[in-house]
């Protein structure tokens, strides 16, 4: 079992991966190492016998025949080899033997007739042969006199300096190997404990916190790099999560609260209704109070239907190219008798040929939400609707002569069931939605809408569409004129 979590941890399976891969290159290394040393030692081995062999050729002298003399005009530095280490030797043509030294002491190396021949021919030609479990270098040149070969050369080295050398090599990378790995994965077992603490401690924070407590972060001072960026990007999502839990919460409070209202009401019409017997005009005025306030539930019902579809998919849009102005001035028709009975002033200035690619039945929400707002809470004046084409939107301001919004609800006007003055609110049956779900509509279009207010000097909604013939992010600057 423990075995079984070890190999689970990324810890542990990163420090066996680097000591693989370091094992890996060193293997690697010292292989290319030791060829390299190979080569070198046989290179220096033959370029000493060739310089040799070049001596040895000079001493030689040749009678008037025009044969080998059987010594050489003058002694060479080792003629006298030492005994199993080195040998030389003067072949004639026929490959008899017409000097030599240390040949018997290397146990007596025997003459290759191919070896010959081909120096004859004017070869050179480096062997390696095996007598008696002992490899010699071997180095055959032919002996050129007056144009023409009259013998040839033999001189050789045994292997064993060579062999030892390489064997004193192999022997200090069979310890220096294995202690270097076992460095090695200490010190990788440190780097990674290192460089993975930062995860551990995210890792102890995730699992401490709780949807009840999300206003914990990990605050770690790391580095801009990827464990950095990681844990700041998890302080980034415990942040949103919050945001989002807390939304969720005022919003249920908030949808219970109204959903209490209306059915109180029911509540205490049908217990009033039923104390006592009552006429039958009695029964119907509370079957209509009944009616309106399951008409007002149905009402908050849909809407939080269409916030919950918002926040999961977002509101469903049926786009298809609209003339706005034809529909802005339909919208406006439509709601100017509700202007008309509160004695206000409803004018319009609407560019023509406005063309957009939205869904018509979600624009006309937006404004007809917007006008009624503006309408609703208008006491006296005028009420009025532009549009026109900005350089890269279209842009429909409602403006409005009212009382105006204070600095401190304007950031919350399109929160769901954000309502500045409840009690006025209740009187004129909002329920603090249709802000936050027309923002959502134009939010879906990938416009925005925006509110410019001044306390006393009236208020003005901006709908921002991007022209899908040039930009898809709408300019936020104030379009009301």
């Amino acid at each position: 079992m423990k075995l079984r979590r070890l190999s689970r941890s990324v810890r542990v399976r990163l420090t066996l991966w680097y000591i693989l891969l370091l094992a890996l290159v060193l293997v690697v290394f010292s292989g290319a190492l030791y060829l390299t040393l190979r080569t070198a030692l046989y290179h220096n081995l033959d370029d000493a016998l060739r310089n040799s062999a070049a001596l040895l050729v000079n001493a030689l002298e040749v009678d008037a025949q025009g044969r080998l003399m059987a010594e050489p005009a003058q002694p060479l530095a080792w003629s006298n080899s030492r005994a199993g280490e080195q040998f030389w030797r003067v072949l004639d043509p026929a490959g008899g033997v017409v000097a030599q030294a240390g040949v018997p002491d290397l146990g007596g190396v025997p003459v290759d007739p191919a070896t010959v021949a081909a120096a004859l021919t004017g070869q050179d030609r480096v062997e390696t042969i095996r007598l008696g479990g002992e490899l010699i270098r071997i180095y055959t040149t032919p002996v050129d006199h007056a144009g023409r070969v009259v013998g040839v050369v033999q001189l050789g080295f045994s292997l064993d300096e060579v062999w030892n050398t390489l064997s004193v090599f192999l022997t200090i990378l069979s310890v220096a190997l294995p202690a270097a790995l076992a460095l090695a994965s200490l010190g990788g077992v440190f780097l990674a404990g290192r460089a993975l603490r930062p995860v551990d401690h995210i890792t102890r924070a995730a699992q401490s916190i709780g949807a009840g407590d999300l206003s914990r972060r990990l605050n770690l001072d790391l580095p801009d790099d990827e464990l950095g960026r990681l844990a700041r990007t998890f302080d980034g999502m415990i942040a949103r999560l919050d945001a989002a839990f807390r939304r969720q919460r005022r919003f249920t409070a908030d949808a219970a609260h109204e959903l209490r209202t209306p059915l109180t009401i029911i509540k205490g019409d049908l217990s009033l209704a039923l104390a006592r017997p009552r006429d039958t005009q009695y029964y119907r005025q509370a079957l209509v109070e009944v009616d309106e306030e399951v008409d007002r539930m149905n009402r908050l019902v849909e809407r939080l239907l269409t916030l919950a579809r918002a926040d999961v998919e977002g509101p469903p849009l049926h786009r298809q190219p609209v003339n706005l102005s034809y529909l802005l001035a339909e919208i406006v028709k439509q709601t100017r008798p509700l202007a008309e009975a509160k004695g206000l002033e409803l004018a319009a200035q609407i560019v023509p040929d406005l063309v957009a690619h939205v869904d018509a039945d979600a624009i006309t929400e937006v404004l007809l939400n917007l006008l009624d707002n503006a309408i609703k809470y208008t006491p006296a004046g005028w009420v009025r609707l532009n549009a026109r084409m900005e350089e890269e939107h279209i842009c429909i301001a409602v403006s409005d002569s009212g009382p105006g919004i204070s600095a401190e609800h304007l950031p919350h006007l399109f929160d769901p069931f954000y309502r500045m003055d409840r009690a006025r609110s209740r009187e004129l049956e909002g329920v603090g939605l249709g802000l936050t779900i027309a923002h959502e509509l134009v939010r879906a279009h990938g416009g925005d809408l925006t509110v410019h207010s001044v306390l006393g000097e009236g208020s003005s909604f901006s709908v921002y569409l991007p022209d899908k013939t040039r930009s898809e992010n709408p300019s936020r600057q104030h379009c009301a004129r």
